[in-house]
């Protein structure tokens, strides 16, 4: 069905709508994403503006049937990028729900912080697979840093931390050339 009078859903492509939702607070993704299903359940149905839409009933009582269920899956799949399940409209069956599910699809939780520090670790190895002593020892110092700052990282006596201060740079590369 067509959209009543021009109300009908947000045009935006799907890689818009997650760069929307990944800028968005986690409720005004939710808001987002009610309000687009919202407006995509009121064109199938015909219905006069995504406001008639209550989100809380249940997708039978709105007037789904198994063909508009499908139209709406194909709406959706066309707005998300996704490919969702014909049964999508019943398997989550109030608007509410239904966003709930594609918030928990399409804005997954972000990675632990030891795979995102991996990955960058992982990157930085293959930008320098060999780096110079000048870069090896700048990368070094930076990891200490973090290490110092998180409480965890090695430190060393206060003897071996006035030989530290002391040494040349070349004197500490050498170091770590000979000790790793």
């Amino acid at each position: 069905a067509a959209p009543a009078n021009g109300a009908g859903p947000a045009s935006d492509s799907h890689g818009d709508l997650a760069a929307r939702l990944a800028a968005l607070a986690t409720d005004d993704a939710r808001r987002l994403l009610v309000d687009l299903v919202r407006s995509h359940v009121a064109a199938v149905l015909a219905y006069p503006s995504p406001d008639a839409v209550d989100v809380e009933r249940a997708v039978s009582d709105l007037g789904f049937d198994s063909l508009t269920a499908v139209e709406l899956r194909n709406r959706l799949d066309e707005a998300t990028g996704l490919r969702l399940s014909a049964t999508l409209a019943f398997d989550h069956p109030t608007v509410s729900a239904l966003a709930e599910h594609l918030h928990r699809v399409l804005d997954p939780a972000p990675p632990p912080a030891e795979d995102t520090l991996r990955a960058a670790i992982e990157e930085v190895q293959r930008a320098w697979p060999e780096p110079d002593g000048l870069t090896r020892g700048k990368i070094t110092a930076i990891l200490h840093s973090a290490l110092a700052r998180w409480g965890s990282g090695p430190r060393p006596s206060p003897e071996v931390q006035g030989q530290i201060d002391t040494a040349s740079d070349d004197e500490i590369f050498a170091f770590i050339d000979n000790e790793i």
